[in-house]
């Protein structure tokens, strides 16, 4: 029997080509993008997972309450207390939050690295890598030791023994206790792990280390945070006390934050400060929509299976009479017609592993990964989702060619029937709806994408040149003899540098707080050289800019107009003096002498924070915190008066460390990186879709006009004109496309409203994609449908009249 199945299946595949390639290759195409998501989506759930502290170390972050922002780094007295008031907290340690830049001397020779980590002796507790030489314990001995990657150690000492020998960093000597190797997809992955230098003291403030915590497994995380948030309001109860401050006035004016505590199994996809670690965050958001996406291409692959297979049913209609009539039972049929659907899915399947192989070294460029087709649970997933597909998109075809009756197919009638037009009909609709609403999200996207790129930053980033500061000695000294040189080079406008750099976020803060309102809260902390407004462009709203001319000017504050609104002296900002955070009560305040425009100095889907602006000769210890120069250059010979740069800087400034450097635009581009990926895949996704969509339309329209042409030729007959008839055969189409329109306006609204709302500056929802998005389905129907319906009208008279 299978033989003959085979046998029947194979001739009417051949008979109906464009239906079965039409099938194929949508659902092809639908496996193939659900399989790279189940990839993708894997190998993000992976990280930490060979971590086995992983479901009982936890990150804490605190919730400020005023602003809602959530900080991932913590203060040394959380740290030191944790462990000793709350039963549930059985160990902790601090670890810096970003990598560090260094530069490993052995003997004359000198290893660069980027992925540095400070931290605690006992980290290996926390995070146990493999081990391959030295000893955990040896780490633990002195701070002097420090444990190196595998790879970074091949570095060094090429050949040499590694554990045991003394290396130079930073002008000291540290002896190698452990070479490790990180586990792949680790949220933390450093090369170097250097100890902080000295054992932390019990502190309220400096909120500069990320805080991990080892809690009880079975415990109620809602009551440790409780009694992490009330260990924060007791210190600062017992400091407000010591200060004077009643009990009731702390009461009133005291508002304490959350603690949110992000478990390491799951922190990087889920956590509460949009950050996992130095190694990356994951975007568990992008992953849902994507999969939600290749989810709807499956749809529409099977909307076009359905379709075809009940409106050619009719073509089969003899075939299924004959069966009847020599005795085959309806579960038979059943049986033969699922069997059909399943083999094209098998064939599909095959053909999207293959596609997926040939498609994943180009996805894992575009997403920064290193993703394998040999992961053995998501192919069995996908293998068992093309059986189940096939199943329940062949039973419905098959129940419709199984129930027709004997009879009437016998004497021809069956084609003449209206049995299944409704079925078709809406999984009809269900394609134009599909794709229609990957049109409007292609648009909407592209227009979020355009406003970002094309949005007024509030700085000037054009032929700015940033090169990165390692950590050298004598930053501000090595800076002042950058300009007194390089400002002297005819291409070369102006040089500055600031402890911000636009692109890179909020990277220093304090408290800002007005000395007679009581207004305290967290502020960006922006040190500057004088000249650094003028040379950003940034807008003076009131007041003036910094003079080198004025010494008093080191005494003086700048800040953005975010800040004096929190401060409550936005409308009179100047001459008010306000407090940092940095400095003692009893130091005296910095007087305000100017209010700047707010300035975008990280993505748009981050609010502008507070900011205020001092000089680098206000403080003495930001000066070793300067990030990187900033130089202006000419639109004119740009790569030579980089090479001079580069030069001056390997001879004067640091021969240590590579030169690196970044256009600052590029910079900032970096901030909305990921929604310009997310446009690029709606894009591609959409084009799949559109194309199945397409070929679906034109393979219907030819089997749907082919069951009408003796009504065309009847129609031809009795003097109908080609645009009539034309109409009468796309009409239908017509009306399923603008029914689809109008139920797909609500649902692409409220899906884009939502993705929108990612972003603190976006567009207002535009109009035009759902005025265009109907206007392009019925043009592809036009297109589409008017080419069949067009050669339909040219058939011959006689060949469909000479038995009539």
């Amino acid at each position: 029997m299978l033989q003959v199945w085979f046998k029947i299946f194979f001739r009417n595949s051949r008979k109906n080509w464009l239906n079965t390639l039409v099938n194929i290759s949508g659902l092809t195409l639908g496996l193939s993008g659900l399989l790279i998501i189940l990839l993708y989506l894997k190998e993000e759930q992976s990280y930490n997972q060979w971590n086995p502290n992983k479901d009982n170390v936890y990150r804490v972050n605190i919730k400020q309450p005023r602003t809602g922002e959530v900080w991932f780094t913590c203060n040394p007295g959380m740290y030191l207390t944790y462990p000793e008031k709350i039963p549930e907290v059985t160990e902790a340690i601090m670890v810096k939050p970003f990598y560090r830049s260094r530069t490993v001397q052995y003997k004359n020779s000198f290893e660069f690295n980027d992925k540095t980590i400070f931290t605690e002796p006992h980290f290996f507790d926390f995070f146990p890598f493999k081990i391959l030489e030295g000893s955990v314990e040896k780490f633990r001995e002195t701070r002097n030791y420090i444990g190196l990657s595998k790879e970074y150690a091949e570095r060094i000492f090429k050949g040499d023994e590694a554990v045991g020998n003394i290396v130079r960093i930073d002008n000291k000597n540290y002896t190698v206790a452990c070479v490790f190797e990180v586990p792949k997809n680790s949220h933390q992955e450093p090369d170097l792990l250097l100890q902080f230098e000295t054992p932390f003291e019990v502190h309220w403030g400096n909120h500069n280390n990320e805080l991990f915590c080892k809690i009880t497994s079975g415990s109620d995380l809602a009551s440790v945070s409780e009694k992490m948030k009330q260990i924060i309001v007791d210190a600062v109860k017992m400091s407000a006390q010591e200060e004077g401050v009643t009990i009731q006035e702390f009461e009133e004016q005291y508002k304490p934050p959350t603690i949110l505590l992000d478990k390491l199994d799951t922190i990087y996809l889920h956590n509460s400060a949009k950050r996992a670690g130095p190694s990356g965050t994951g975007n568990y958001q992008l992953l849902m929509i994507l999969l939600a996406l290749s989810i709807l291409l499956i749809i529409i692959s099977c909307v076009n299976f359905i379709n075809l297979s009940v409106a050619s049913a009719s073509q089969r209609a003899k075939e299924v009479g004959v069966k009847k009539t020599l005795g085959l039972s309806k579960k038979q049929l059943l049986l033969q017609y699922t069997f059909e659907i399943i083999l094209q899915s098998i064939i599909s399947f095959v053909l999207a592993l293959l596609v997926v192989e040939l498609s994943l070294p180009y996805f894992n460029e575009f997403i920064g990964k290193d993703i394998s087709i040999l992961q053995l649970n998501s192919i069995i997933t996908l293998f068992t989702t093309a059986i189940v597909i096939a199943i329940v998109v062949g039973l419905i075809p098959a129940l419709y060619l199984s129930n027709f009756k004997t009879v009437d197919v016998l004497k021809g009638s069956i084609s003449k029937t209206k049995k299944g037009n409704l079925v078709r009909n809406i999984m009809l609709g269900l394609q134009f709806l599909i794709s229609g609403f990957f049109i409007i999200s292609v648009l909407i996207v592209g227009t979020q994408v355009t406003y970002m790129m094309e949005k007024d930053l509030g700085f000037d980033k054009e032929y700015v040149l940033s090169v990165d500061y390692y950590n050298i000695d004598n930053k501000f000294k090595k800076y002042d003899l950058t300009k007194e040189v390089l400002t002297k080079n005819k291409n070369i406008v102006s040089i500055t540098s600031s402890m911000f750099v636009p692109g890179e976020g909020f990277v220093n803060g304090t408290s800002l707080s007005h000395e007679i309102n009581d207004k305290r809260f967290n502020s960006a902390s922006n040190v500057v050289d004088h000249n650094y407004l003028d040379f950003s462009k940034i807008k003076l709203l009131a007041g003036r800019n910094f003079s080198k001319d004025l010494a008093s000017d080191s005494l003086k504050i700048i800040i953005n107009e975010t800040a004096a609104k929190e401060l409550g002296i936005f409308n009179k900002p100047l001459g008010e003096k306000l407090n940092l955070g940095w400095l003692d009560d009893d130091q005296p305040g910095f007087e305000v002498i100017g209010m700047v425009q707010d300035y975008h100095f990280d993505g748009f889907d981050t609010k502008i924070a507070p900011m205020f602006f001092v000089l680098w000769n206000s403080l003495d210890f930001p000066n070793g915190w300067m990030p990187a120069i900033q130089f202006k250059l000419k639109s004119k010979n740009i790569d030579e008066t980089i090479a001079e740069i580069e030069s001056f800087w390997k001879t004067n400034i640091d021969a240590k460390y590579p030169f690196t450097y970044e256009f600052l635009d590029k910079k900032f581009a970096k901030t909305y990186e990921k929604f310009k990926k997310q446009q690029s895949m709606f894009l591609i996704l959409s084009i799949i879709v559109i194309t199945i969509s397409l070929l679906g339309l034109f393979a219907l329209a030819t089997l749907t006009i082919q069951q009408r042409l003796k009504e065309v030729a009847i129609r031809k007959t009795l003097g109908a004109s080609i645009k009539e008839i034309m109409y009468q055969l796309i009409k239908n189409f017509l009306k399923i496309t603008l029914i689809a329109s109008v139920v797909l306006v609500p649902i692409a609204y409220y899906f884009m409203q939502n993705w929108l709302e990612n972003f603190v500056y976006r567009i207002e929802m535009p109009i035009t994609p759902y005025i265009i998005t109907p206007i392009i389905l019925t043009i592809l129907v036009f297109v589409v449908v008017g080419i069949k319906a067009f050669y339909a009208t040219k058939i011959d008279l006689i060949k469909y009249l000479k038995f009539e």
